[in-house]
């Protein structure tokens, strides 16, 4: 059944959850039993600048919330994992964006279809993806959990490594897979203070392995076409019958899959001739 908040009615559920109110901004406590309370603040950008941030429909996981005047929404009794929000409104507005299971409050930078969420309640996030971007003051990796790019600033007490290795930013490149912990700044920006290359993306030779990830564009029995984040392009990868294809434990066929799907997949092969070997659905479209 779905339920809807009015900002009134969550602000008095919320009373025994938020401390330390000034000028208008609330922290979170723990989500008790394995739950949790999100609030957040809409704010109009690009083809929405300058529009009224009232009005627009927040849904998630059967719950209804509708922003006030100031953009602001708040959800009770979320559950403790990452979570979709849709926003809509008569106007156009139709994007998503997923919310990490740490986060319990965000800023939305929102345009007609696009969705940019920013954590501010937290004090810590990690990130898990391909490199898009990297230099020796920041990295962006697409991650996973959120299915799009999230920037962090690499200082000089940063941890870059791989196993017990030490590297330097010089050492990884677009494409690497890359796990990184990150420290939450009061402006909601991030900064790593660790970062793990997993896998390279780079390599030479007709064995080498490749990663993918991102949305379908084209798929059938024998193939999947991926626009791959870390290329901004598509590539092509065959499957055949030893190619694994699942979400989480489990197991999937190439039907279970389409266009608009997020995935990861594992490729072996060099140039235009690859061949999937682990198709991994991350979240459909």
């Amino acid at each position: 059944m779905r339920r809807t908040w009015s900002l009134v009615a969550v602000a008095v559920v919320l009373t025994s959850l938020l401390s330390g109110c000034s000028g208008g901004e609330n922290s979170l406590t723990g989500p008790p039993m394995g739950e949790r309370a999100l609030t957040g603040q809409v704010v109009p950008v690009g083809n929405l600048a300058g529009s009224s941030p009232a009005g627009i429909t927040v849904m998630s996981t059967g719950q209804m919330a509708v922003t006030d005047d100031a953009g602001r929404f708040a959800f009770m009794g979320l559950a403790a994992e990452n979570v979709q929000l849709a926003f809509s409104r008569a106007d156009g507005i139709n994007a998503s964006g997923t919310v990490s299971a740490y986060a319990s409050s965000v800023v939305v930078n929102l345009e007609k279809t696009q969705a940019t969420i920013v954590e501010t309640g937290q004090s810590k996030r990690e990130l898990e993806g391909l490199i898009t971007e990297i230099s020796p003051t920041s990295i962006t990796v697409n991650d996973a959990s959120t299915g799009g790019p999230v920037t962090a600033a690499i200082a000089a007490s940063t941890v870059i490594r791989k196993g017990n290795r030490t590297l330097a930013t010089t050492d990884l490149n677009v494409g690497d897979r890359v796990h990184v912990k990150a420290s939450v700044n009061a402006d909601g920006t991030l900064t790593a203070f660790e970062i793990m290359l997993q896998q390279s993306g780079t390599g030479s030779g007709g064995g080498q392995t490749k990663e993918l990830e991102g949305l379908i564009t084209a798929v059938s029995d024998t193939s999947i076409t991926v626009n791959n984040a870390s290329t901004g392009g598509p590539v092509t990868a065959a499957i055949t019958k030893s190619t694994v294809i699942r979400k989480g434990n489990t197991p999937l066929t190439a039907k279970d899959l389409n266009v608009g799907d997020r995935v990861h997949v594992k490729t072996t092969g060099s140039g235009d001739s690859l061949t999937a070997t682990e198709i991994m659905l991350q979240n459909p479209g």
